[in-house]
This record gives structure tokens, C-alpha cells and sequence, in this order.
């Protein structure tokens, strides 16, 4: 009886299609709503994600996500989009999420983003704590 041959190499899982999106931290969990870019819109030289902040928060306050009594700009917040020149994807993030390597982590993994994301602020992504100098430790 012949033996099965032996792998000479390891076969690779097709790499799954990047995700564009926004996202929350509220209460320590992070919440994302995200697509696939190839079906994100073109936003000046930028993929972006289709939904808007305002607009994913409402209807999570409908369906029981998030507290009804809550607004979106309360809580650390950002946002992934892909430069369609570069092909360079930007994660934008209030500074109490840039700040934590585990939760930039779990954003790339969630949305199969490359080791090589770029990190950055905007002043859109600011929650109401780093807003008013009192931001706490999450």
C-alpha cells in the first residue's frame, strides 16, 4: 500500500475581501457596522462606507441595539475608508480608541484590514469626554 504524499506546503485560505465602516465604543464593547468594499461608495478619491453615524445609531435605537435615550455623539466613535489612488486604508478614531492596541486589533480584524492601515483623528470622531477635557480611562 502506497503512502498519501506528504504537503510540501501549506494551502492558503483565500483572503477575505476588506470591509469599510463605522463604529462605537459604548459601554467597553465595540459596536461596528461595516460592507464590503466592493460595496462602498466612491467619496472623492476615497471608498467610503455608505451609512452615516446618525443613521446606523437611529436605527439601532429602533431595533434595541443601543439605548433609546442615547445620541450618537456620545461615545468614542470612527470610521475606516480606503484611498482609491493608494489602495490605502485609514482608520479615523476619537484618541479614547486610537489609544487601545486591542481594540484597533479587533477593528482590523473584524474588517480584514492590512497590517498596514493608517491610524489618524478627526475632529468628526470626538466623543462628548474628549470634547470637554474629561475623557476617562476606558
Amino acid at each position: 500500500m502506497a503512502k498519501p504524499a506528504k504537503r510540501t506546503r501549506k494551502e492558503a485560505k483565500p483572503a477575505a475581501e476588506p470591509r469599510l465602516g463605522i463604529f462605537w465604543l459604548v459601554d467597553g464593547k465595540l459596536l461596528i457596522d461595516s460592507a464590503p468594499l466592493s460595496e462602498c461608495e466612491q467619496y472623492g478619491d476615497h471608498l467610503n462606507y455608505p451609512g452615516s453615524h446618525i443613521d446606523v445609531w437611529e436605527q439601532w435605537k429602533h431595533v434595541g441595539n443601543v439605548s433609546a435615550e442615547s445620541e450618537y455623539e456620545e461615545f468614542p466613535r470612527g470610521r475606516v475608508m480606503c484611498g482609491t489612488s493608494t489602495n490605502t486604508f485609514t482608520l479615523l478614531a476619537d484618541r479614547c480608541i486610537l489609544k487601545r492596541k486591542d481594540l484597533i486589533a479587533t477593528i482590523k480584524d473584524e474588517l480584514h484590514l492590512p497590517k498596514q492601515t493608517m491610524l489618524g483623528t478627526d475632529p468628526h470622531y470626538q466623543c462628548f469626554a474628549c470634547l470637554h477635557g474629561a475623557a476617562d480611562e476606558e
